[in-house]
């Protein structure tokens, strides 16, 4: 019986890379292709794949937020990220899901298919690079301010790095501006910067938020 596969990936080049290694196996069948987070959903909800293979950094939501929503209405979807963007913060929201697959995009074809078949028999995948940074993870010896963002932190991240000042922030969120600068505050902290110009930096690098 092939596995039905949904791919989604914001660049054409990488997802067709994709698609064109895994149509190359006899029981894998891609059954549709997204570019962004909506179009991911719309996709799920049409084909009803057994897989999805998700990027994390994509336009309309990131990967790993369009996959918990996905796992509300299908717990038993699987999954393997495909990303760029292996920093602890990624790495800790994916492990976070369960029974997920993580590869690198600087992973080989061989592996990505391996990744697949673990993911295919429910078990977890990580790339072999990344395995190290796990278990850094698990023991506590994790990067500084890999502290997870709440959602209104991410959300007011997410617009500094769309170029507003936190007074338009404040306007936009229906949150005062002192409100607003406390937030960013503890997103300081977390990603252990000290301005705005370094968080939205810092942000851009971990894969928290997306250029569009």
């Amino acid at each position: 019986m092939s596995l039905r596969v949904v791919v989604a990936d914001d660049h054409t080049l990488v997802r067709q890379s994709v698609i064109k290694a895994l149509t190359a196996q006899s029981d894998l069948e891609v059954v549709a292709e997204a570019a962004d987070g909506p179009g991911a959903i719309a996709a799920v909800a049409t084909h009803d794949p057994d897989l999805v293979v998700m990027d994390i950094a994509m336009p309309g939501g990131d990967g790993i937020s369009v996959v918990e929503r996905l796992r509300e209405r299908r717990p038993d979807l699987k999954v393997l990220f495909l990303s760029m963007h292996d920093d602890e913060d990624s790495l800790q929201r994916a492990l976070a899901l369960g029974q997920v697959g993580f590869v690198s995009k600087s992973a080989s074809i061989e592996e990505l298919r391996d990744a697949v078949a673990a993911v295919r028999e429910g078990r977890g995948y990580l790339s072999t690079n990344l395995a190290g940074r796990v278990m850094d993870l698990a023991a506590g010896r994790g990067a500084a301010g890999v502290s997870r963002l709440t959602t209104r932190e991410r959300e007011i991240l997410e617009l500094l790095a769309d170029g507003r000042r936190p007074g338009e922030i404040a306007e936009e969120l229906y949150l005062s501006v002192k409100t607003v600068k406390n937030h960013l505050t503890s997103v300081y902290h977390k990603l252990g910067v000290s301005t705005g110009a370094q968080a939205v930096s810092e942000a851009y690098r971990r894969g928290l938020v997306t250029r569009s």
